[in-house]
């Protein structure tokens, strides 16, 4: 019999593993840890001087990480020092791991309409159904942290476990080991991120440095005051459209064999891996070319200052697995980054099966104070971009043309949707906090979730819940009105009391623009959205960023 044994494993609840603290650097070691742990586990083998059996193959998509070992001993082996080494060096980290035998000469990793004599197909599905099954196990378990006699990390709300050096502090501090290990891979990582996205940028800092993500200290220094709209950061997620079509073509392919099976699909999630990635670049140049369009608001009109920063770029990337993708951003550049990074992508495309596939996605971003805990800021970012989603789901009949064929891609548009919150109470509840607050009987206070078509694609669904041609010429209408910006604010509150109250407030107010602050929606008749409210409310968080180049 030709024995074979996989090993499928996957780190569970990772963003919130990722943003259990404030700290840059320890974000970014928590990345660091789970991209290690998929992808090069060889890496913490050594560094716990454990011998790590070799695997005949290894994989990574899906959010998950796939070995093919010889023997089962092999396996085992692996299987219990991984586990082990995560327990006792990786506090805080969820691991789900599960192993399986496999005939390889009977057994197909595939699905597939018949198997060899004796055999099974879909061994992978095998695998991904008993991991999904243990990881559900988990939802019902308790977990003790802490028998409430240890001192709290005052950095996490979790047991502190040893005391450190703390700067500016006469004593150290108690802090959790999560937090101490997680820092500790941030220092040995901190240029992992710069290898992937800055090297062999198309641009050069006008200052003659080398490129360089922003740290901790930075945010500290540039970040301004409480009341400022420059003491925010964003938090931005982002997740691809209708990857089940791109995995149901792939799927479709015939495969020769096992061993051509593992070749493609290698292939095919490094192209979904280069196409992200190719976006995340590009936007990072798009964002460093415009350095003077964006620089002096965040670092004041210092000719010194704005020398002293010009290699730095305003994020730090901190997931960028695949099709998901999360990055920390100085808050008045989050949103049009992601509306940047989105468009970028929209020019990448992958052959699978000979059949072209263009690439969407939706983008969650949002917007909150530096202190605001990151990983409720993470968890409202990907309500966000959770509620593009089902809005792209919901509409889809409209924007596609009657009698167009998708060739299977039934999602031919990004979508983006944001929050600012100015306050620590924010609901991640995100469709029943509008329906509460903002909705009349007239219709929609707001127009997000917001459409951004590729390239001449635009026409296709007139709507006023379109980035470029919607929210980008409202916000530009604010900027060259002439009319003070406290009129536009109250403007924001009149909207709450419905069409007739907006109407005689603007004549009241000699409001006269020129333009209707209400819009008609083609897809609910007799209702109108308030036109201005999302700009009104993003004017002070958002600085505009130019147009990205048609491919």
């Amino acid at each position: 019999m030709s024995e074979r044994w996989l090993v499928m494993y996957e780190v569970s609840q990772k963003q919130r593993y990722i943003f259990r603290s404030n700290r840059l650097r320890e974000n970014i070691g928590a990345s660091t840890i789970i991209r290690w742990l998929t992808e090069a586990p060889e890496r913490f083998f050594e560094e716990w001087r454990v011998p790590m059996p070799k695997p005949l193959h290894k994989s990574v998509g899906g959010g998950s990480a796939l070995c093919l070992f010889k023997t089962r001993g092999e396996a085992e082996a692996f299987a219990n020092e991984l586990s082990l080494g995560v327990l006792k060096h990786l506090p805080g980290l969820e691991l789900f791991l599960v192993t399986e035998p496999m005939d390889w000469e009977k057994d197909l990793l595939f699905a597939a309409d018949d198997a060899p004599a004796g055999g099974r197909t879909n061994v992978i599905g095998i695998l991904r159904d008993r991991l999904a099954a243990k990881k559900n196990r988990r939802e019902h378990a308790v977990r003790q942290y802490t028998w409430g006699i240890h001192r709290q990390c005052p950095d996490s709300g979790m047991p502190a476990n040893a005391y450190v050096d703390a700067p500016d502090a006469d004593e150290p501090a108690a802090r959790a080991m999560e937090l101490i290990v997680k820092e500790a891979f941030g220092r040995k990582s901190q240029e992992d991120f710069d290898d992937r996205f800055l090297k062999g940028l198309e641009i050069q800092p006008v200052n003659g440095r080398k490129w360089e993500f922003m740290t901790q200290d930075y945010l500290e220094q540039v970040l301004g005051g409480e009341k400022s709209a420059k003491n925010y950061v964003a938090i931005v997620h982002i997740d691809g459209n209708a990857m089940g079509s791109k995995v149901g073509a792939f799927l479709e392919t015939p495969f020769a064999s096992n061993e051509d099976y593992l070749e493609q699909y290698a292939r095919f999630t490094e192209d979904i891996d280069r196409a992200y990635r190719t976006a995340m670049r590009r936007m990072i140049e798009h964002v460093m070319r415009e350095y003077d369009r964006w620089a002096g608001p965040i670092y004041g009109c210092s000719e010194a200052v704005l020398e002293t920063y010009a290699h730095v770029v305003p994020l730090r990337p901190v997931v960028q697995s695949g099709d998901d993708v999360s990055f920390i951003a100085l808050g008045q550049l989050g949103i049009e980054m992601a509306r940047v990074f989105l468009q970028y992508l929209q020019q990448q495309s992958m052959e699978i099966n000979g059949m072209p596939f263009r690439f969407d996605a939706c983008a969650g971003v949002a917007v909150v104070r530096r202190k605001f805990p990151f990983w409720l800021a993470y968890e409202l970012a990907e309500q966000l971009c959770a509620n593009a989603k089902k809005r792209l789901k919901r509409e889809s009949g409209l924007w596609r043309p009657d009698g167009e064929e998708d060739g299977g891609q039934p999602f031919e548009a990004s979508l983006i949707d944001w929050e600012i919150a100015s306050s620590g109470d924010v609901d991640p509840d995100v469709e029943a906090r509008r329906a509460r607050l903002f909705h009349t009987d007239e219709g929609p206070l707001l127009n997000r979730p917001y459409y951004l078509f590729r390239e001449g694609g635009e026409g296709r669904y007139r709507h006023p819940s379109n980035y470029l041609t919607a929210f980008l010429p409202a916000l530009d209408s604010i900027s060259n009105s002439g009319m003070a910006r406290g009129k536009w604010k109250a403007l924001r509150s009149v909207y709450h009391q419905g069409r007739t109250a907006v109407a005689q407030w603007a004549v009241q107010n000699r409001f006269e623009i020129g333009q209707s602050l209400h819009v008609e929606l083609p897809d609910r008749p007799g209702q109108a959205s308030a036109y201005f409210y999302d700009a009104i409310e993003a004017m002070d968080h958002m600085i505009r960023l130019g147009e990205v180049s048609a491919q």
